[in-house]
């Protein structure tokens, strides 16, 4: 058996009392889990499998998807992003965009590390919590991760450029806050850097 941490980002149920949960893992990268009678009528296995759910988990491993899962521990719920519908869509947008962008068994913890606390901001955003960063600017940040660790983000000769993306990308693995911008500019980003990701990963 295996263990790892896994966010998880899409739920399907199969069959009559089993579900597929698809999230990312630091370690194994994009992952595929089988819940065996999860849904079963005689009572729930694996209650807390659910999106927006940080999980730990110990896992059969396997030379092909699914894998089994063994059993799971609720680390961190971002169960708040469902109070509202506009911070909900949102997070299933950046949940998609995460997935498209990542493989298995190819690690991420930048990405993974962001992508905790962009769902936790958004959690905060949704609850009218003291959120650090605004729901444009968590979309941003985490393309942003996902563009330096896949070796998308171009080298660039503008030392400010250069500067404000570090500081961004580590305030992303930290929940630090953000840089200081004017009103619009994330949103500004975001489509700056839906230029550098390749149309299918979008």
């Amino acid at each position: 058996m295996e263990r790892t941490t896994v966010i998880i980002l899409r739920k399907t149920l199969i069959r009559e009392a089993d579900i597929i949960a698809t999230g990312v893992s630091p370690d194994w990268g994009a992952m595929e889990l089988i819940c065996y009678g999860a849904q079963s009528v005689s009572g729930k296995k694996f209650p807390v499998v659910d999106c927006f759910n940080e999980l730990e988990i110990g896992f059969e491993p396997a030379d092909k998807s699914p894998l089994k899962l063994l059993d799971a521990e609720l680390i961190t719920s971002f169960a708040p992003i469902a109070d509202r519908l506009d911070i909900f869509r949102l997070a299933g947008k950046i949940g998609s965009f995460v997935l498209k962008n990542s493989a298995p068994e190819l690690p991420m913890a930048i990405v993974y590390d962001t992508l905790r606390h962009v769902l936790g901001n958004l959690a905060l955003n949704a609850a009218n919590g003291s959120a650090l960063w605004s729901p444009e600017a968590c979309g941003a940040v985490i393309k942003l991760a996902c563009l330096q660790e896949n070796g998308l983000l171009p080298e660039f000769e503008n030392e400010q450029i250069v500067n404000f993306f570090d500081a961004v990308i580590e305030a992303g693995m930290e929940g630090a806050p953000l840089p200081q911008c004017a009103p619009g500019y994330w949103r500004q980003l975001t489509l700056y850097l839906n230029t550098l990701l390749p149309p299918e990963n979008k």
